[in-house]
């Protein structure tokens, strides 16, 4: 009941379409979520992600980007509202959608996944944002998939954005960001390394190699994020 009087005084809209949303949508229309560029990427043994992975402190786990990520796109605004305009809720629902086609392709690879931990943010940046929109995709992945989001990882310092950097001076940006707190917690899982979007790889590598330098051993770690960008 309170849903069916938010949605009257404030109607929900698509992201991308802006159409109002109905009964059963939740992250996008459901036209919208037919069109959605999907990579799928996930159903290839290997691909950029596991490659970008390819030195962890284990082997690779599952790599997965639901879909193509172009700053020109209809569909760019899901990345943007979720990042930069105060939508966690967004973030959430869209983690929820990934999470669910997921499971739906690859049960067996989504089920070895024993925790996952997003890309962590710089406490500054967390009191600028209210929030960290990894963690809020981490989090709507697990509530489609009861897998518990950890928080192993934290950046310990800030860094400049990686936008226009070539892949190297990414690599460099994030070099010694990111430690792994209690990383005896990791020993013996497969874990997912979850972010917004992928790029070049820069900071999930870094965000696996804080595990490798932290002492960590799981027995794979891979990557999940809702967009692939061309690097």
């Amino acid at each position: 009941m309170l849903r069916l009087l938010a949605d009257i005084a404030a109607p929900r809209l698509c992201p991308v379409c802006k159409r109002p949303l109905i009964k059963g949508e939740r992250a996008l229309c459901t036209t919208c979520m037919v069109r959605l560029p999907r990579t799928g990427i996930h159903l290839t043994s290997t691909n950029s992600m596991t490659e970008a992975l390819s030195n962890p402190p284990a082997v690779p786990g599952l790599a997965a980007a639901w879909f193509h990520y172009n700053p020109r796109s209809e569909f760019a605004p899901l990345i943007r509202r979720a990042k930069y305009s105060d939508r966690p809720g967004l973030a959430r629902a869209l983690g929820r959608a990934f999470a669910t086609e997921l499971i739906a392709d690859t049960p067996s690879a989504i089920e070895a996944v024993d925790v996952l931990l997003p890309v962590p943010m710089h406490y500054r940046k967390y009191l600028r944002r209210g929030y960290n929109q990894s963690e809020e995709i981490a989090r709507g992945i697990s509530e489609a998939t009861g897998i518990p989001v950890g928080d192993n990882l934290v950046a310990v310092r800030a860094h400049a954005t990686q936008t226009r950097r070539s892949r190297d001076a990414r690599r460099k940006n994030v070099a010694g960001m990111i430690e792994c707190r209690c990383p005896e917690e990791l020993e013996g899982l497969d874990i997912a390394i979850v972010d917004d979007v992928f790029t070049s790889g820069a900071t999930m590598a870094e965000c696996a190699l804080a595990i490798g330098r932290g002492g960590g051993r799981p027995s794979s770690v891979g990557a999940l994020c809702l967009a692939l960008a061309n690097s």
